[in-house]
């Protein structure tokens, strides 16, 4: 590689034996299917295309197939064609270090960070995530996940945050964070919901609205506020913000 400028142009590739191809978990992970006169044609095509990681060519009929993928969410399979074989991008830290949170001139052309018109600074392509040495492709649906933005957001998953604020796994239409509740199938068994009249309370039922939570019963609850130091309430109704 002779420079970063110019590392969109040349990929380390890893190819596996003839008679293989790749077998992703999801069909959104294809991001071509073309014709291609060679495997080298079809290696730069992956090449030349920053969301490609993994590609297979059967010289036989010129498939050539480019997935954004890898193999934690996917698998190359053997297959009865003997002239089908894949080829996978390799990566190491040493690609992203150098330019990560950089100014844009330092990944301009470059196929592994892109910039950001928000930031003007180089960061990880769209699916990716940075992790701290590197850009890994986000996750699926119930993959375990240990930040915010490791879940593939297009896809409408976030990462989950339990009620000891752990991150979880990537689960669809979820919110991100659960600050006030512990939810689980769209009942609340534990809340804590401030408001501005009570000190200390115990609620017995309880029904709360928040942004988080919709609709969900609460059979046990603390409430906070502010001028009654000790009170004992059976059934309330609470509508908050947060």
């Amino acid at each position: 590689m002779s420079s970063p400028a110019h590392a969109i142009y040349s990929s380390t590739l890893s190819l596996s034996l003839q008679g293989h191809e790749f077998k992703p978990q999801y069909d959104v992970q294809l991001i071509l299917n073309k014709t291609a006169q060679s495997l080298l044609l079809c290696s730069a095509a992956c090449n030349q295309n920053p969301s490609c990681r993994i590609f297979d060519y059967d010289s036989s009929s010129h498939r050539c197939r480019l997935f954004e993928a890898d193999l934690a969410n996917g698998a190359i399979i053997a297959v009865a064609s003997q002239t089908s074989i894949v080829g996978s991008v390799i990566l190491s830290a040493s690609l992203y270090a150098s330019m990560y949170n950089q100014s844009c001139s330092a990944c301009q052309e470059n196929r592994y960070q892109t910039c950001s018109l928000t930031t003007n600074t180089c960061q990880c392509p769209g699916n990716s995530y940075w992790n701290g040495s590197m850009c890994p492709l986000q996750l699926f649906a119930n993959a375990a996940c240990s930040q915010i933005d490791a879940c593939r957001s297009d896809l409408n998953l976030s990462c989950i945050i339990n009620s000891y604020g752990e991150f979880t796994q990537c689960l669809t239409g979820m919110p991100e964070s659960t600050t006030a509740a512990m939810v689980t199938a769209a009942t609340v068994t534990a809340a804590t919901v401030t408001a501005t009249t009570v000190t200390t309370a115990t609620v017995t039922a309880v029904t709360v609205t928040a942004t988080s939570v919709t609709s969900a019963t609460v059979p046990a609850a603390i409430v906070t506020a502010a001028t009654v130091t000790t009170a004992t309430v059976t059934t309330a109704t609470v509508t908050a913000s947060t």
